[in-house]
């Protein structure tokens, strides 16, 4: 099955066939000797046969026309796909920034958390320190909860994913931590 040809380009060669066609009349036209009755008619239908290929160009002229306006609007409608869609990517990316933002406090809140939990242990009063270090825990995997599922909402599965982990790492010192807890208890 042969491939349409796109309607600018069967405007722009209708217009190069008309041309060359109306080129070939006037060639003609212009040997045709001029000696006779005869002659002198044959020129005048070939003059006429002229005339009509003018205006012939004339409708590819408008046709190309008319092809140049619909790609216009095409281009028109590509553009404002375009723009919606950069509109769009810098949302995604400003919120993307925010919740990473979120992400990176969240990372360096857990570390000052670790290293405070370290120094504290070794502290006379182990369960007060340990009590401490709980509710930081709580507040981290809470955060971490949270973000995950915002992430998730919006799609950012990747970074869903990263805040689930921290939150389960973060989960898992906090039960050895509640261990530490009912060894310093006891």
């Amino acid at each position: 099955m042969a491939k349409e040809l796109p309607e600018l380009v069967a405007a722009a060669q209708a217009i190069e066939d008309d041309q060359r066609r109306l080129e070939e009349l006037a060639d003609a036209l212009g040997k045709t000797k001029l000696q006779s009755e005869k002659t002198i008619s044959r020129a005048a239908r070939e003059l006429q046969n002229a005339l009509e290929q003018q205006e012939q160009l004339a409708k590819s002229l408008r046709v190309l026309g008319e092809a140049m306006v619909h790609m216009q609007e095409r281009q028109q409608s590509a553009v404002t796909k375009l723009g919606a869609r950069a509109v769009e990517i810098q949302t995604r990316r400003g919120r993307l920034s925010e919740l990473m933002l979120r992400y990176a406090a969240l990372g360096t809140k857990a570390s000052e958390l670790l290293q405070a939990m370290a120094t504290s242990l070794e502290a006379e009063d182990k369960a007060a320190a340990i009590a401490g270090a709980d509710a930081q825990l709580v507040t981290i995997v809470d955060e971490a909860t949270a973000l995950a599922k915002e992430a998730r909402d919006d799609d950012f599965i990747e970074l869903a994913h990263e805040s689930d982990v921290l939150k389960q790492k973060f989960h898992a010192v906090r039960m050895q931590l509640g261990s530490a807890r009912k060894t310093t208890v006891n």
